[in-house]
């Protein structure tokens, strides 16, 4: 099985690399005429120097995770390190726990330089990053710790309910998992996103007041409304929905603020508000669970089987192990549903578009989305098998084009 698990490592990466380079080559071509002149020669030229770093980058980062991992398959290192904790700790939840939380750490510390460099040479040099090596830091540590809090003892549950019902465990620990989701779906922008950002509700004035003006006309409570100091750690403008009911939150961007015009905020405000209109923030929740649930069930089912542990060079079958070995081997699974979820995605989006451009305007909706693209320096002339398997977004010609 080692062979069929190193060639859908190997697969995996085969097809991100290949996808890169479409993508590259893509980003020379002659943009449609609906975006031609967002760039003049300078600053086309700086958008495709940015996506050719950012690809190199993204690249070799996951060849060297993948040759780390075919090294420690090859030579037995995950069987290693799981005796090599289980000589500490007598207790099989304990031992599983401290193994993935290992794992993370070694994966964390493989992946830092990558996202160092990404940071402070890449996004520095393009203008865009704004974060200093001590907000880094932090963020680090505070993520550290919440993933601690929250995420030890969901996962923790997780193996005591695998302990104490076998076969039948992936029933309750889907249900644990759909919980804290929802939990986090409905006040996690309150609750975590306040410990990395500061968020303040939109003061009064002639921004105020359109926004206000506009939610009336559509019968939107405009209750949850904040500015966020993204600036602190990028110059790139965005906005964002989250929540369901009372919990409904719209978050924008102080650096989308400062960059568009009135009109243009309030069309990304509509956009938004159109998520909300559509149902399409709680379809996409709905449909994460239904594929949680799916992935779940087949964890249940391939737990039966002690060849997964094994196959890493384990004498006895272990939780973690199997785990390990599953999810590497679920990376097609995981491929197929990305396709689908973006593809949903972007139809969402171009959804959102066009309710924004029929309840408020069109030409401020153009303008805005011409606005947040050029912004970022993105590619004017993606390729469509990139596109369908990385964007979540349409490309801005298509977006353009279904403004109208």
């Amino acid at each position: 099985m080692i062979e069929l698990i190193v060639f859908t490592l190997v697969a995996a990466f085969v097809l991100e690399a290949s996808l890169e380079q479409l993508n590259q080559g893509s980003a020379l071509k002659k943009p449609d005429p609906l975006v031609a002149d967002l760039y003049d020669k300078t600053g086309r030229e700086k958008s495709i120097k940015y996506g050719a770093e950012k690809n190199r980058s993204s690249l070799l980062s996951s060849a060297l995770s993948l040759s780390v991992l075919i090294l420690a398959l090859t030579f037995g290192w995950f069987a290693d390190l799981d005796r090599q904790i289980s000589k500490s700790i007598d207790n099989a939840l304990l031992t599983s726990l401290v193994f993935i939380w290992l794992l993370s750490v070694i994966s964390w510390w493989i992946s830092l330089p990558f996202t160092l460099y990404s940071t402070f040479s890449i996004e520095k040099r393009y203008g865009f990053n704004t974060t200093t090596l001590k907000l880094f830091i932090v963020d680090s540590v505070k993520g550290t710790l919440i993933s601690l809090v929250i995420g030890g003892p969901v996962l923790a549950l997780v193996i005591w309910l695998y302990q104490e019902f076998q076969g039948s465990f992936w029933i309750y620990a889907w249900a644990l998992v759909a919980a804290v989701s929802l939990f986090m779906f409905m006040f996690g922008t309150k609750l975590i996103l306040p410990l990395f950002n500061k968020l303040t509700p939109l003061p009064g004035g002639d921004l105020r007041t359109a926004i206000s003006n506009y939610c009336d006309s559509q019968g939107y409570s405009l209750k949850n409304l904040y500015v966020m100091d993204g600036s602190k750690r990028s110059t790139k403008a965005n906005a964002f929905f989250s929540g369901l009911g009372k919990s409904k939150t719209i978050v924008l961007f102080d650096t989308l603020i400062e960059k568009l015009t009135q009109d243009e905020i309030v069309a990304v405000l509509a956009h938004e508000i159109g998520h909300y209109k559509k149902r399409h923030t709680l379809a996409s929740f709905t449909a994460s669970n239904f594929q949680t649930f799916a992935i779940f069930a087949l964890f249940g089912w391939a737990l039966q089987y002690d060849q997964l542990s094994e196959t890493l060079g384990a004498a006895t079958p272990s939780f973690h192990l199997s785990a390990l070995t599953f999810f590497i081997l679920l990376t097609p699974l995981q491929i197929v549903f990305g396709l689908i979820n973006n593809s949903l995605s972007r139809r969402n989006e171009l959804a959102a578009d066009t309710f924004a451009a029929q309840t408020y305007k069109r030409a401020p909706m153009r303008s805005a989305l011409s606005k947040i693209s050029t912004d970022s320096l993105s590619n004017l002339t993606p390729h469509p098998l990139y596109v369908a398997f990385n964007y979540t977004h349409p490309p801005l010609v298509a977006r353009l084009r279904n403004v109208g």
